[in-house]
């Protein structure tokens, strides 16, 4: 964990949804083994689905594939979505410290930016019971460009009204990084997500924790 020179005040946390606040993995890797399995494609190991989620539902399917488009990555999409819309909360928990982390920040304006699908999004943060933190959410198909484009943290940054410095988005990817910093937003990595904390640390975030409570220690 990187310790930053002081606590930082901010007014809007922005957190990515898979990999920081729900495991999600275990159900996304059925979506996508359902979809490969109705193709007659041999299935993938739950961290090759891991390296090929946060950049959007078209492109974890892409790469699961190993086609750019086509058809055939048409079809998988489409099965991907009818399965996982059935499937999306099976499995999916919060992390350990993530509800007291949201309450102990409870004065703070919260949003949500994630490159899944909104709809789907939406329902997990409500089958998760956590969803009336947050004063906006946008989903991978609420903006032109998704993570790590800045648009999504550039509109939330618009809708609230609040200074990018006085914001802090935390995420577990490269992606969550680099849409923070070109935002110029203060970014918190987090490594216990998707992604290996080498990745995470390579992005060079503001500041980077093992565990989501540790926010507490670092941001007023």
């Amino acid at each position: 964990m990187t310790k930053p020179e002081a606590v930082r005040r901010v007014e809007l946390l922005i957190f990515d949804l898979d990999g920081t606040l729900a495991d999600t993995r275990a159900d996304l890797t059925a979506a996508v083994n359902h979809a490969l399995k109705e193709l007659a494609l041999p299935p993938l190991s739950m961290d090759q689905v891991c390296r090929y989620v946060g950049d959007g539902l078209q492109t974890l399917l892409s790469r699961a594939l190993g086609i750019p488009n086509g058809d055939l990555l048409e079809n998988a999409v489409r099965l991907f979505r009818d399965y996982y819309g059935l499937h999306l909360l099976d499995r999916t928990r919060l992390y350990s410290g993530v509800r007291e982390t949201l309450d102990h920040f409870r004065g703070k304006r919260k949003a949500i930016v994630t490159n899944k699908p909104l709809a789907f999004s939406e329902r997990i943060l409500a089958g998760l019971e956590i969803e009336s933190h947050f004063e906006v959410v946008l989903g991978g198909d609420s903006t032109v460009q998704r993570k790590p484009h800045p648009e999504p943290a550039l509109k939330v940054l618009t809708l609230t009204g609040v200074d990018p410095r006085l914001a802090a988005m935390v995420g577990d990817s490269p992606a969550d990084i680099e849409m923070a910093q070109q935002a110029g937003v203060y970014s918190v990595g987090v490594t216990y997500g998707l992604r290996s904390a080498a990745e995470v640390r390579a992005a060079g975030p503001d500041l980077l924790l093992d565990d989501l409570t540790q926010l507490r220690d670092h941001l007023l």
